[in-house]
């Protein structure tokens, strides 16, 4: 592990918060590694330039250089919002706080320190707003959308099965109760195709959302 480097780790799932709250995007190097002489960046993974402002086009949320914060270089929308952890960078802990996020915060952050010694010098974690209570719930109504339909598809190919009293009817026999072949593969289609619309339903619905919140341009 050290002939190769430090390593960036950070969350196996994304950072949940509530509107208004501060979030902290977690990103540490292992082993522990002084990065406080270091240049850090953090910047929005899918991040669009906004033509109002030029620095979206870099997309820094944060950037670090010098011992000390760029505040010039920072996305306006992120000015006097974010932070290192004080006293973490000699441990190797670049995590993030955003303060009073908002759903306009929503995305993918990148943690990048371009002269880490090793080859993975960049780390992306996602942070999602809204109700914890209300996310769950999305990815809960999801799953069992996605689940509900396997069952239709084993109910399908099992029931004539056992109306026919072949209980234990062998993995062929299942198949040959599909008179057409193509029956079987439309049935995989689409249980396939409903389970990505239901994982792609829930961020959809939030970008909706967080577009329609957000405040117009003046003209």
């Amino acid at each position: 592990l050290l002939s190769h480097g430090p390593l960036l780790v950070g969350p196996s799932q994304p950072v949940v918060a509530s509107p208004g709250a501060d979030a902290v995007l977690p990103c540490r190097l292992q082993p522990a590694f002084d990065v406080v002489s270091l240049t850090l960046e953090w910047s929005m993974a899918d991040l669009k330039p906004d033509p109002a402002d030029p620095l979206s086009r870099v997309g820094y949320v944060h950037l670090y250089r010098g011992g000390s914060e760029v505040p010039d270089m920072k996305i306006q929308a992120f000015a006097g919002r974010t932070e290192l952890l004080a006293d973490a960078l000699k441990d190797g802990d670049v995590s993030l706080r955003i303060k009073r996020v908002t759903a306009a915060d929503q995305g993918r952050y990148r943690c990048h320190i371009p002269k880490l010694p090793g080859p993975l010098k960049e780390l992306v974690v996602e942070l999602l707003v809204g109700e914890r209570g209300r996310l769950y719930l999305g990815t809960l109504i999801s799953g069992a959308f996605c689940v509900l339909l396997v069952l239709l598809v084993l109910g399908v190919l099992l029931v004539p099965g056992v109306l026919g009293g072949a209980v234990t009817c062998s993995l062929k026999r299942l198949r040959d109760n599909v008179r057409e072949a193509n029956v079987y593969i439309l049935l995989v289609v689409l249980t396939r195709f409903f389970c990505n619309l239901t994982s792609f339903i829930v961020p959809t619905a939030s970008r909706v959302r967080r577009r329609c919140n957000r405040p117009a341009r003046g003209g």
